[in-house]
């Protein structure tokens, strides 16, 4: 994903009414690359409920191995308009394996505060991840996680438990 302008063509293409056109622009995405599209991907995926079409964008997200792109899917992740799709864009999170370490606080508040499935894909991120973050994220991570110990359900105790484990 280097070019850095969006193809008007392309973006066209995607929201086209065509299912074969849009398969093809993602498809073109795919080759091409260009980080500038997760954006426009992530709407067509709230927007269009194909599932031929969701699996296409799912996969490039999932294949996505710019490590610029981290902040692009955390701000996702954060956004209100993305919280239907957010557990398609935590699949993306854990199958990219890009290093989210540093946002380890934003993984774990979603285990804390998102329901079941939700909380499983973002686990799943956690449980991923190769490296550690620095102390001073390692220690906010510890401050979010001792008090929803204690009101949390009993999956979720285990998913902090074992979030605890990795990170002392």
């Amino acid at each position: 994903m280097s070019q850095e302008k969006l193809n008007k063509t392309i973006q066209a293409e995607l929201f086209s009414a065509n299912k074969d056109t849009v398969i093809s622009a993602i498809q073109k995405i795919s080759a091409q690359g260009n980080k500038l599209y997760i954006p426009v991907l992530l709407d067509l995926l709230l927007s269009n409920k194909d599932e031929e079409i969701e699996s296409e964008i799912v996969k490039l997200l999932g294949n996505v191995k710019v490590k610029e792109t981290v902040p692009i899917f955390i701000e996702a992740l954060e956004t209100q308009k993305y919280i239907s799709i957010k557990k398609a864009i935590l699949a993306a999170c854990w199958q990219n394996g890009l290093h989210y370490h540093d946002y380890l606080p934003v993984f774990v508040n979603i285990v804390i505060h998102d329901d079941w499935e939700t909380a499983f894909e973002a686990f799943t991120v956690i449980d991923n991840m190769e490296f550690l973050p620095g102390d001073a994220i390692i220690e906010e991570t510890k401050k979010m996680i001792a008090p929803a110990l204690k009101t949390t359900s009993a999956e979720k105790e285990y998913f902090l438990h074992e979030i605890l484990a990795k990170i002392v």
